[in-house]
């Protein structure tokens, strides 16, 4: 396996998404809110954007309208997703949707990836279902494959980008990174994180939102 091979099986991987910034062509795709303490002392949540859903890549044509998301802050963990049928009257910045496609995380390629992927790990000493780490025999080619997601993926660039709509989700310590696999992230929040904010809408029809720190 060479590094231009595992990118390629990363390329094929590769999930749409949008990524929201404060200019851009076409309609208003959403809304930010900076943060409002009186809001989160009344309520104990902070609204952190509002998102029209025909600009989340793949989603569900059972979600329509405008979804917001909240976390909740007196327990530093979870939140919820609102739905509505116009832009709430809150005053933010507007956003613009860029479409566009990245790397997946390594992880993705691991357990996912084709034949020669698995040739490859087995070669390695490696499971497909064990996220990548330092104890990766084959750093050589990992590590280029590493150098082009993070040259890629908008956590690790500073470009203005308030938020990504779909695409793939990060491996963090928490442990449900394969659990996630198959669900469909709406939105990953990046500006103003840690933490950063995902909104999911899961196979059984739910919302679920997670707050992420390192």
């Amino acid at each position: 396996m060479t590094s231009e091979q595992l990118i390629e099986e990363g390329r094929k991987l590769e999930r749409p998404c949008c990524f929201l910034k404060a200019q851009g062509p076409g309609p208003v795709a959403a809304i930010w809110y900076e943060r409002d303490d009186d809001e989160i002392d009344s309520t104990g949540h902070h609204c952190w954007l509002t998102v029209d859903t025909r600009h989340v890549p793949g989603l569900s044509p059972s979600v329509t309208g405008f979804i917001s998301v909240f976390t909740n802050e007196n327990e530093c963990q979870g939140g919820r997703v609102e739905v509505t049928s116009s832009w709430p009257k809150r005053r933010g910045i507007q956003l613009y949707a860029h479409s566009t496609s990245v790397l997946p995380p390594i992880d993705a390629v691991f357990f996912r990836g084709s034949e020669s992927v698995g040739k490859w790990l087995r070669v390695n000493g490696w499971q497909r279902d064990w996220l990548y780490n330092d104890n990766f025999k084959d750093k050589q080619v990992a590590g280029a494959y590493q150098k082009t997601f993070t040259g890629e993926y908008p956590v690790y660039i500073d470009s203005g980008i308030y938020a990504v709509l779909g695409g793939w989700h990060l491996p963090f310590p928490d442990p449900d990174w394969q659990e996630l696999i198959d669900e469909h992230l709406m939105v990953m929040t990046i500006r103003d994180s840690e933490p950063w904010v995902e909104a999911w809408h899961t196979s059984a029809g739910q919302f679920r939102v997670i707050q992420r720190t390192t």
